[in-house]
């Protein structure tokens, strides 16, 4: 009886695996990654060292043992906690194919390790299934760690406040968050946010990141000039780190001249210098109007240029800033701020005045400018009016006074006739 037992028991084993056998019509004969061969495993006796963000190209060679239909390969990494929103980077399948016994095929994958994955030991699980099922699995075993100090720091986010939309004249707000993805911590962080088209920019530094930490950014303050032409403008982020390392990242922002720049501006100059600036204001008498005055050098050298006014005393007066001498560098340009101030008895209409430029170089340019003097400034207007009403109030109170006086006056007089008459 036990005899008959064994038997069974050995047709029983050699029943599954034949079956095992039959259920494997495909085997993979080697897989390379990155171009390198890597054997399965299921321990830590050989694991590929891999960083965060590397990629992970996949070649696998086929050997089919027998003819199967429908065939996928997949590949996967297992366990990120992420990869429902980042299924693209843990996750690739093959096209559909066919194979017959004898058949060689290559198939190649794609994944990439995620920034955020935590540094541990992992699986590459490579899959190879039909429409039915699954005919093979194996997996190979990943280290993930921290990438290379050099590439530790990335921008992870970043926002405009209030928008990406900006009137000329005003400011906006970057916020801006980095993390260390690497294994060290790092010190001397600079954030720089710029425009380099309308030459601005500010910084923020940070003395150290820690390893997988994320700091943010938030005082990067930058105004728009006064005037800027309306047009969409690259803006940089800059990250330097570590003495000598930096990342960057770009987008844009768009700039919508303010309304009170509608007039025409004109633009001075030859092949070295370019002015350009509003050829007319309108002011009302007694205010303030401003003039921005960029200087363009597209010459190879650095040059100063002096700014001075004429035909303006009988307008009013002005000032420059940030001072009336602008220093511009080869291939750069820079903006004075010409205010002037009216008088309050300025005539009403167009009132012509001459911006005079001076080059270090000896350029020299005269540019006419128009203030259209509108009106009263609203201030004075109002004081006009209360110095009328304070004149006619004092008049009033100067006849009451007067009145008061000369009624005294005519009692004096009339008093002593009353002491000296007699009553009988």
């Amino acid at each position: 009886m036990k005899a008959i037992w064994k038997v069974l028991m050995v047709l029983a084993l050699v029943l599954v695996f034949a079956g095992a056998a039959y259920a494997q019509p495909i085997e993979i004969e080697y897989l390379k990654i990155n171009g390198d061969e890597f054997d399965a495993g299921t321990n830590h006796s050989e694991s590929l060292v891999l960083q965060r963000g590397d990629d992970i190209d996949i070649k696998i060679r086929l050997h089919a043992t027998d003819s199967v239909e429908n065939l996928q390969a997949e590949a996967d990494i297992y366990g990120y906690k992420y990869s429902e929103h980042e299924e693209s980077l843990v996750s690739d399948t093959s096209d559909v194919f066919d194979m017959d016994a004898g058949d060689v095929k290559y198939i190649e994958l794609h994944l990439q390790v995620p920034t955020k994955m935590d540094k541990d030991y992992t699986k590459l699980r490579i899959r190879i299934a039909t429409s039915d099922g699954p005919v093979m699995d194996a997996s190979y075993q990943l280290r993930v760690e921290g990438v290379a100090d050099e590439d530790a720091i990335i921008i992870k986010d970043y926002s405009f406040s209030p928008s990406n939309e900006v009137v000329s004249g005003r400011a906006f707000t970057a916020t801006v968050k980095v993390k260390n993805i690497g294994d060290d911590d790092l010190d001397d962080v600079k954030v720089t946010v710029s425009v380099p088209e309308l030459n601005i920019q500010d910084s923020e530094y940070m003395d150290e990141i820690n390893a997988d930490e994320s700091e943010t950014f938030e005082e990067l303050l930058l105004r728009i000039p006064e005037c800027a032409k309306s047009g969409t403008y690259e803006v940089r982020i800059e990250v330097e780190f570590d003495e000598y390392e930096s990342t960057m990242a770009t987008d844009t922002i768009r700039v919508v001249q303010d309304d009170t720049c509608t007039a025409p501006a004109t633009q001075v100059g030859d092949e070295k210098t370019i002015i350009t600036v509003p050829t007319a204001q309108d002011v009302k008498a007694g205010a303030t109007v401003v003039y921005p005055i960029m200087i363009t050098n597209t010459g190879t050298k650095t040059k100063s240029y002096t700014l001075t006014v004429s035909g303006v005393d009988a307008l009013g007066t002005v000032r420059m800033t940030p001072s009336s001498v602008v220093l511009v560098n080869a291939g750069k340009t820079e903006t004075a701020y010409l205010y002037l101030d009216t008088k309050a008895g300025a005539a009403q209409g167009d009132a012509v005045f001459v911006v005079n430029v001076l080059s270090s170089d000896g350029e020299s340019k005269q540019i006419p400018l128009t203030a259209k003097v509108t009106g009263k400034a609203a201030g004075e207007t109002t004081l006009l009016k209360g110095l009328q009403i304070g004149l006619i109030v004092l008049v009033i109170i100067l006849i009451i006074i007067g009145l008061i006086i000369g009624f005294n006056k005519l009692r004096k007089e009339e008093g002593p006739e009353e002491e000296t008459q007699t009553y009988y």
